[in-house]
């Protein structure tokens, strides 16, 4: 279960950040107008790479939560947690891209 969210969340951040960027180089996006775009897409497509820790950071907490087994650090906050940031990281790039439409 642990894996399948995490790639979950992989994949919800590779095709946010795909489609931000497509849209963006698509309304004709340079560096010099980017004020004329919504700075919350500008900012989630040039801040994408460091996006990528948040689940590289949950899988460290999820296997922490593996290791120790007891609460607060159980299997289920682990699970909680995990969906919680597949949800914020799709709610987030469906809203930068949204803006962008």
């Amino acid at each position: 279960m642990i894996l399948s969210i995490a790639l979950t969340q992989f994949v919800f951040l590779s095709l946010g950040i795909l489609s931000v960027n497509v849209l963006l180089k698509a309304a004709g996006y340079a560096a010099n107008v980017a004020e004329t775009f919504p700075a919350f897409s500008v900012w989630m497509a040039t801040q994408s790479l460091w996006l990528f820790t948040l689940p590289l950071g949950w899988v460290t907490f999820a296997g922490l939560c593996l290791h120790i087994g007891k609460e607060p650090f159980s299997e289920m906050a682990a699970r909680v947690t995990g969906v919680a940031l597949a949800v914020a990281i799709f709610a987030a790039y469906f809203t930068a891209a949204f803006l962008l439409l």
